[in-house]
């Protein structure tokens, strides 16, 4: 066995209430020291499935047949930690089966030979501890380090993936940071114990173009400068082009084709394959827009056949974070806005520019240091967080999670109504009504991200501020979604505060767009 790892035959069901779900069904694929294997497919396919169960996190309910076999890693690498102490199963040539170890053995593995970047940072990250001492913790744990010489090299790492000003803002916790910014910290941690393989699990989907471009970069720099071994995984082959050598397409749990990157985007055989490299070239909804949209001084607005009255108005308003003492990072200033009755606003900008702050100064979730939210009359307003998983009880089913806004409000009915409505706000998002019985760690980023906009979508409110609602969604389903929320303000005259880094796709939908 020349390969670093291999996977052989792997079968992986969920047991659920309605039956045995095939998630990953006779997968076989091997990854070479130093390659970089894309593993592409939509939502639900069953590739962080995959991912998981390489790490052997899959959930108590899993039923896993197949065989995972890992090899030992680059020898200069091989005094970092004992790995092969305590392990047990070794086949031919050092390899060993994970799928035979230990919990306590598999603790040997995790973090020193493989490591995982996860879709959702905000899940993968502590609340109550600061950022950098949840990487300096790992440093410690793995290497021995002193807690300085950990804190000293966690500041290198969040210097290295682009935290600007990374000393003071390793004394920050996750809430002060953006989604993009959260995914950069989860990359810092991912490579603090110099890992042999490096998954990264959708690890662009919340950032801009821009950022995203600079993630690639960077993955691709570790790459070159230490060999790194890499699963990609992604929705969206054409992101792949960039990072991958090979590339694996998966559709319904199965590989349905497997190439290097130039046979598999110059010649792919398979229906499927063709259609994602369709929607890679789609532009993500460059295509047409529903409104008259121009560009002004940074603003961009419509020409509507008549006025709206406003039902929020945002006036001068600033957030700013303590970094440290006598130290403070401005994330709004001076920020007004108008959404008007059943309008939709687009929200554009940067990670790192303020959207979600701005958010969640509507919602009341945080005060802002200085300005004004008013609404012109009393309104229903929900939110969809850009993190579905951080948002969710995991003990909770998906049909408990989109119900319980309905449960609390005045009326809700009687139970066989709220299940009812419940399939009906699925079938609105694209939600199968068969995941209404699963947890939301059973479920894809993309199915997760469906079922916050069913939650957002059950009491009727009168206001969605959507945040970045799309970004861990296919092309094909972001175009579904945005068209959804268009319908809805049509049908329902719903106002909508539509967040996001994609301008394209925003330019769709929107009425107005502001860019920050």
């Amino acid at each position: 066995m020349k390969e670093l790892l291999r996977i052989e035959k792997l079968n992986i069901s969920f047991m659920m209430k309605e039956g045995k779900v095939d998630a990953v069904k006779d997968v076989s694929l091997s990854l070479n020291p130093g390659e970089s294997l894309a593993l592409v497919g939509e939502s639900g396919c069953g590739k962080t499935a995959l991912c998981r169960t390489i790490l052997r996190l899959h959930s108590g309910h899993s039923h896993v047949r197949g065989n995972i076999f890992l090899r030992e890693g680059r020898q200069e690498n091989a005094t970092r930690i004992d790995r092969a102490d305590g392990l047990q199963g070794c086949s031919d040539e050092g390899a060993v089966d994970l799928l035979t170890l230990s919990e306590d053995e598999m603790l040997k593995v995790r973090g020193s030979r493989i490591a995982m970047v996860f879709q959702d940072p905000m899940t993968s990250l502590d609340p109550t501890f600061s950022v950098g001492d949840q990487i300096a913790e790992s440093i410690i744990l793995g290497k021995g380090a002193s807690r300085k010489d950990a804190m000293d090299e966690a500041i290198a790492l969040l210097d290295m993936v682009g935290i600007d000003n990374a000393k003071e803002r390793a004394k920050q916790h996750p809430h002060h940071f953006s989604g993009g910014m959260r995914q950069r910290v989860c990359i810092a941690a991912a490579l603090a114990l110099e890992p042999d393989i490096l998954i990264c699990d959708e690890p662009t989907t919340a950032l801009d173009k821009k950022t995203q471009d600079q993630i690639v970069e960077l993955l691709t720099r570790i790459r070159r400068e230490r060999g790194q071994t890499m699963i990609f995984v992604t929705h969206d082959l054409g992101l792949v082009e960039k990072v991958a050598d090979r590339i694996c397409v998966m559709k319904a749990g199965r590989i349905i084709e497997e190439g290097s990157k130039d046979e598999i985007f110059n010649a792919p055989r398979e229906e499927y394959t063709k259609e994602l490299l369709y929607y890679a070239r789609y532009g993500k909804g460059n295509t047409h827009t529903h409104g008259d949209i121009h560009f002004h001084g940074g603003v961009t607005h419509s020409h509507p056949q008549e006025k709206r009255e406003p039902l929020l108005t945002v006036k001068n308003l600033s957030k700013s974070f303590e970094l440290s003492r006598g130290s403070r990072h401005t994330v709004v200033k001076d920020f007004s806005m108008e959404i008007g009755e059943g309008e939709i606003v687009g929200l554009v900008g940067p990670s790192g520019g303020g959207k979600s702050t701005i958010a969640r100064c509507i919602m009341g979730i945080m005060k802002p240091d200085a300005g004004e939210v008013e609404f012109s009359r009393p309104v229903n307003k929900q939110i969809i967080f850009q993190d579905s998983a951080a948002a969710f009880n995991e003990r909770m089913t998906i049909g408990e999670i989109i119900a319980e806004p309905l449960l609390l409000a005045k009326g809700a009915g009687k139970a066989g109504e709220v299940n009812e409505k419940v399939k009906e706000v699925m079938r609105q998002a694209g939600l199968e009504e068969e995941l209404i019985g699963r947890h939301p760690y059973d479920m894809s980023g993309g199915q997760r991200q469906r079922a916050a906009i069913a939650r957002a979508l059950i009491t009727d409110p009168d206001l969605i501020i959507a945040d970045e609602p799309i970004s861990s969604l296919d092309v094909s389903i972001q175009s579904q979604i945005v068209h959804l929320l268009k319908e809805l303000q049509t049908e329902r005259n719903l106002s909508i505060l539509l967040i996001a880094h994609d301008l394209p796709m925003v330019q769709h939908v929107a009425d107005r767009i502001i860019e920050l």
